[in-house]
């Protein structure tokens, strides 16, 4: 660093050892502050990172959290998508205690899907009154109950049968009703179903409230209610491969109802 001298020589001397002192001390200054911020940085960084890793621990540990499912059947899905390059079978039960029960097995092969429909139920006044009927088929009634078998044929270029032979199957015997509830459900692993990729998930109203549950129960007429099993879900297409549910409501009479519900999807 150099001075020009503009004054006497003392007190130039005097000046440039003035100034020079300043500046080795505003400089040692500025070199203080950096190295603070260098540390506060690194320390800042250190600590971010740890909490980073932290979290990524905790998330870890933790059960997954519960998440929506129960609202698409792979049969709806699958039957409104492209053309399957091959058949799928599906199959959905629906059994009471009482000893009645449904149950639909289909085949969907490109653009055709033909079911079955085998049905067991009380029988009915109706039931009784038509058999009566002479210009009707008469159903059989034994041990009180009705038993049908009935198949069905459905072909893509008929849009409205072959909605009502997809969607219709699931309405009527999957426990999508169930979901709206919106049990506890929770991911529990990952598995090859019928031939698809699918992850498993463990369905549970045991932790739940009666605040939790209370639309279903007020809509019900219910003192409450259980709903435990397990669910698939196709990993491509996040739709329900194959489930075994059941439920069981308690009525506010003291009556208990339950349900069994099963069904599956493979590959042919």
């Amino acid at each position: 660093m150099s001075f020009k001298y503009e004054v006497v020589v003392h007190n130039g001397k005097y000046l440039e050892t003035a100034v020079n002192a300043k500046s080795r001390f505003s400089w040692g200054l500025v070199l203080i502050v950096a190295s603070i911020a260098i540390l506060t940085i690194g320390g800042c960084r250190k600590h971010s990172a740890a909490r980073e890793e932290a979290a990524k621990a905790e998330a870890a540990s933790s059960p997954t959290p519960s998440q929506p499912i129960g609202g698409t059947y792979c049969l709806d899905t699958f039957a409104h998508g492209a053309t399957l390059a091959q058949a799928v079978h599906f199959s959905y039960k629906k059994s009471e205690t009482d000893g009645s029960f449904k149950k639909f097995e289909g085949d969907l092969s490109g653009d055709n899907l033909d079911s079955s429909v085998h049905e067991k139920r009380p029988a009915t006044d109706i039931d009784r009154e038509m058999n009566k009927e002479k210009a009707l088929t008469p159903v059989p009634i034994v041990d009180g109950f009705v038993e049908t078998t009935r198949t069905n044929h459905y072909t893509r270029s008929d849009v409205s049968a072959w909605s009502m032979g997809s969607g219709g199957a699931v309405q009527a015997f999957a426990p999508w009703g169930l979901f709206i509830a919106k049990p506890e459900v929770k991911q529990v692993g990952t598995e090859n179903i019928g031939g698809f990729d699918a992850v498993k998930y463990s369905v549970d109203t045991a932790q739940q409230s009666q605040l939790d549950k209370s639309p279903m129960t007020i809509m019900g007429g219910l003192k409450d209610y259980t709903i435990k099993g397990n669910a698939w879900v196709d990993k491509n297409q996040q739709c329900i491969l194959q489930y075994t549910i059941d439920y069981e409501e308690d009525g506010k009479d003291g009556t208990v109802k339950k349900t069994h519900y099963e069904g599956s999807t493979t590959k042919k």
